[in-house]
C-alpha cells in the first residue's frame, strides 16, 4: 500500500484520509454487491489489469475500502495526468508533488466517499490547478470503477462461478504518451463454507513460543506469545522485516509494507520509506505477545469442490531467531457451510 503524505492536507483532509487509510488495511477482502443481484447470491468486484508497458515504471494498486480505490506512485520525471469521463484533466501525479484542479467536479468527486451524487458531474468550474500533496502518490475513489448499479444477469448468478460483467478504463497521460489505466468488473458468487488457517509447524519456535491461528474470520490471523531470550524477528511477505518480539515486547517495522496491509486502527501507521531498506520500529505490544491479520494465511482463489473440504493453501513465514534462519509453516482449509436443518 502507499500512503499519501499529511503535510499538505488540511485538517479535513487528514482525518479522512486516516478513516480511508483504517479500511483500506481491514477491508481489502470486502466486494461491492451488484445491482442486479440478490443480497446473498454473489458480489462484483473492480479488478485491476496489467498495466501497459508504457505504464510500466508506475507502482499502481486497485484496493476495496467503503468503495474501489486507485492509488499511484509515480516515481518518473514525466507528469501523469488523469483524466475525468469527459476527457478533462483533474490530476496531475509527479514528478516531486501532485496536483490536482479544485475547479473540476472530478477532483471533488474522487476524493470523498459519499454518494456519487453528493456532487453534480457538471459541477465544474474554472481550471484551480493547486498542489495537494508534496509527494508523487495519490489515491482517489474513480467512480468509474463502482459496482453499485452494475446488472447480473439471472444466467451468470444461476450459473454460480466467476464470471466477466464489464470493463472500466481511466484515461491518463505519462509527459506527452497516451495510455490508459484499465480493468475489468467480476462477478464472484457467494462462498458455499470458509477457509480456516492452521499452523503446522513452529519450526525453531518449538518450546520457545506459542503459535496459533485465530480461526473465525475471512481474514485469518495469527497469534504468538514468545518466551525465548534471542529476538525474534518475522519477516514480511517482500521478506522484509515485519514484526519483532523480544523480553521488551513487540515492534512492528513502520517501512514493511505487510504492515501496510495488516496495521489495526490506533497502531502506528505505514511510513513509505522509499528506497531505503532500513526498519523503523515503532512498539505496538509492552508483552511478549502479538496477534495480526496474516494475508499469506488467506486464499482468495477458486475452491475445486465446495462441498468437500480439503487443503486449499500452504504457507509459511520466515523467521529470525538471533541469527538463525528458520519458519513457521500452516495451511489453509476449506470448510463447506452445513445445512441448516429444515432447508
Amino acid at each position: 500500500m502507499m500512503s499519501r503524505s499529511n503535510r499538505s492536507l488540511p485538517l479535513r483532509g487528514r482525518l479522512l484520509f486516516a478513516f480511508i487509510a483504517a479500511n483500506l488495511l481491514w477491508g481489502t477482502s470486502a466486494h461491492g454487491h451488484g445491482g442486479g443481484s440478490d443480497e446473498d447470491s454473489g458480489s462484483v468486484r473492480a479488478v485491476l489489469d496489467p498495466l501497459p508497458p508504457e505504464l510500466s515504471s508506475l507502482r499502481v494498486q486497485l484496493r476495496k475500502t467503503l468503495a474501489p480505490q486507485l492509488l499511484v506512485a509515480n516515481p518518473t520525471s514525466k507528469p501523469l495526468t488523469i483524466e475525468d469521463e469527459a476527457g478533462r484533466p483533474f490530476l496531475r501525479i509527479g514528478p516531486g508533488n501532485t496536483e490536482g484542479d479544485l475547479g473540476t467536479a472530478a477532483f471533488h468527486r474522487t476524493n470523498t466517499i459519499m454518494a456519487p451524487g453528493a456532487i453534480s458531474a457538471d459541477a465544474s468550474g474554472t481550471p484551480r490547478w493547486s498542489v495537494v500533496e508534496a509527494t508523487p502518490n495519490w489515491g482517489w475513489f474513480d467512480l468509474r470503477l463502482r459496482t453499485d448499479a452494475i446488472d447480473i444477469p439471472h444466467q451468470v448468478v444461476d450459473a454460480g462461478e466467476r464470471a466477466f460483467v464489464g470493463q472500466w478504463s481511466v484515461p491518463v497521460r505519462l509527459g506527452e504518451t497516451e495510455s490508459v489505466i484499465s480493468g475489468r468488473f467480476e462477478y464472484q458468487p457467494t462462498a458455499s463454507g470458509i477457509v480456516q488457517a492452521k499452523v503446522s509447524d513452529v519450526g525453531a519456535l518449538k518450546g520457545h513460543a506459542l503459535v496459533r491461528a485465530m480461526p473465525g474470520s475471512s481474514r485469518p490471523g495469527l497469534f504468538l506469545s514468545y518466551r525465548g531470550e534471542s529476538p525474534l524477528t518475522l519477516m514480511g511477505e517482500h521478506d522484509e522485516p515485519f514484526l519483532r518480539f523480544s523480553q521488551n515486547g513487540v515492534e512492528a517495522n513502520r517501512h514493511s509494507s505487510t504492515w501496510a496491509r495488516v496495521a489495526p486502527a490506533g497502531t502506528p501507521s505505514f511510513v513509505d520509506s522509499g528506497d531505503n531498506t532500513e526498519a523503523n520500529w515503532a512498539q505496538v505490544s509492552g508483552g511478549p505477545s502479538y496477534g495480526w491479520i496474516e494475508p499469506r494465511a488467506a486464499y482468495a482463489g477458486k475452491v475445486e469442490n465446495p462441498a468437500k473440504s480439503g487443503i486449499v493453501k500452504r504457507w509459511q513465514i520466515p523467521i529470525l531467531i538471533g541469527d538463525s534462519i528458520s519458519h513457521i509453516q500452516g495451511v489453509s482449509e476449506w470448510f463447506p457451510n452445513e445445512p441448516v436443518a429444515g432447508e
